[in-house]
């Protein structure tokens, strides 16, 4: 079986509203809510997220935008991550010995760098994307995000996947849905549960 995972709030613990409490504290609540406004008229998250802006580029605009400085705009927006725990590792590399495992993400160029540095700092991982994935997918490096369905026809065809033959997990039931519009067996993952028992669950894992 063909097993692709989301990463955010599957894999790695977020918390989402960080960013937005954050800018608020540096820039001011008022300020920040137009400023937000402005960012998503002009489609600056998505155009960073899809390789349409770089790291600099991108803080530039919301420093225009709100005052901040760019210290503390970086720190905002990587203040949404929380913890990658050591017992989901141990799973995706057993996993692995049974079936393939591909990461597909909404992931910009700062958080991607982010996790790289965790996973060194923390664990020690040089090259974590190839010790736990068959393959890796990030919206920045293909320019394609969920859910449209151009992101998970190239992770079939790049990875000459069967759908049918292919489960997704996702906290977002947008993202789920467009999967499973593909004939790709769809799984929404509560992030308030753990992945792992999600897992057991289905019995594509028995970890004894």
């Amino acid at each position: 079986m063909n097993l692709i995972f989301d990463f955010g709030n599957v894999l790695f613990d977020l918390d989402l509203p960080s960013f937005e409490r954050e800018m608020k504290r540096y820039a001011g609540e008022t300020t920040f809510e137009a400023a937000k406004v402005q960012l998503l008229r002009e489609r600056v998250f998505e155009l960073y997220e899809t390789g349409g802006m770089s790291t600099e580029e991108f803080v530039a605009k919301i420093a225009e935008s709100t005052g901040a400085t760019h210290d503390q705009i970086m720190d905002a927006w990587n203040s949404i991550f929380l913890d990658f725990p050591s017992h989901r590792l141990h799973m995706l590399l057993e996993l692995r010995k049974k079936h393939q495992v591909f990461l597909l993400s909404n992931i910009n160029p700062m958080h991607e760098n982010w996790v790289a540095d965790y996973m060194d700092r923390k664990y020690g991982l040089r090259d974590y994307e190839s010790l736990y994935f068959d393959g890796v997918y990030f919206s920045h490096l293909i320019r394609l995000r969920k859910p449209t369905r151009e992101i998970y026809e190239y992770l079939l065809a790049d990875a000459e996947l069967k759908p049918e033959e292919s489960i997704f997990f996702d906290d977002l039931p947008e993202n789920v849905d467009a999967a499973s519009a593909l004939g790709i067996q769809g799984v929404w993952h509560d992030p308030k549960t753990e992945i792992v028992e999600r897992l057991k669950q289905m019995k594509l894992w028995d970890e004894d």
